[in-house]
């Protein structure tokens, strides 16, 4: 990229095409971003979220070679584009699985205690949610900035440009990235099952006592009790195993050994 800075001149065309070099290294992040839920609109806002890509892109930009500037016209352009939105939705469906899976259990809780009757409005990404779901989802992106995710998140991002750089062709297998994003798919399944299991077996005994006790008085009504005992339940367990949550998807909330899988993933694909 010195090479480049002396060899363009600082006029009007020269300045765009740094743009253009600007814009194409900010898409890999860019997608990254958006789709990221601890990254997210909930967490950062546009300007902020677009100001951050910006300036780590530019590093990615500065040690672009000379040569990539001449091949960014044309069919050329909307190739690399297409590919790196693509190598950028790729890291971020990846990285998001965890945190899909935390909100979703939530959700599948909320529906076993009756919360989906009560939806709220969520202040922060100003939608609909259950408050189970919108807890788990903000205690898991507070674990993952707190547990240093953020630098990893980085380092996933600039290691991608060794093993796929801007200037690579697009890969001739892509058969070997749609069973990743197969396995990721189901990875997220069994995540959201092992997750909600045991608050769930734990509701569904207190949905059998309490039909059992009404069955033997049935006068005493006590089936509308149900809802708010279950709901005290989820509340107790929520507070009595936050920590222990966060300690068995410690891994998975930093994204642990997540880069070498999709550089292995990747490498294969090229062959």
């Amino acid at each position: 990229m010195n090479e480049l800075v002396s060899a363009l001149p600082l006029n009007g065309r020269g300045i765009l095409e740094y743009l253009s070099l600007l814009g194409v290294c900010s898409l890999r992040l860019g997608i990254v971003m958006i789709v990221f839920p601890p990254a997210g609109d909930g967490a950062l806002q546009g300007t902020v979220r677009n100001g951050l890509v910006l300036l780590f892109s530019t590093y990615v930009a500065y040690g672009q070679p000379v040569e990539l500037m001449d091949t960014l016209h044309g069919a050329q352009l909307v190739q690399t584009i297409v590919r790196e939105a693509a190598i950028g939705f790729l890291l971020a469906f990846s990285a998001s699985t965890v945190f899909w899976a935390v909100q979703s259990a939530g959700v599948y809780i909320d529906a076993l205690t009756g919360y989906n009757n009560i939806q709220i409005v969520n202040p922060v990404r100003s939608e609909q949610s259950t408050p189970i779901s919108t807890l788990f989802g903000q205690i898991a992106n507070t674990a993952f900035w707190a547990l240093g995710g953020g630098v990893v998140l980085l380092g996933m991002l600039y290691e991608s440009y060794g093993w796929s750089p801007v200037s690579a062709a697009w890969p001739e297998s892509t058969g070997i990235l749609s069973s990743f994003l197969l396995q990721q798919t189901d990875t997220l399944m069994q995540m959201i099952a092992k997750l909600a299991a045991p608050m769930a077996f734990m509701l569904l005994l207190v949905d059998f006592g309490f039909a059992f006790a009404a069955k033997s008085a049935p006068k005493l009504d006590l089936m509308n009790l149900s809802q708010p005992a279950k709901a005290l339940l989820a509340i107790m367990l929520l507070a009595l195993f936050t920590s222990l949550f966060i300690e068995q998807v410690h891994g998975p909330l930093t994204l642990a050994g997540l880069s070498d899988r999709i550089r292995e993933i990747a490498l294969r694909a090229e062959r």
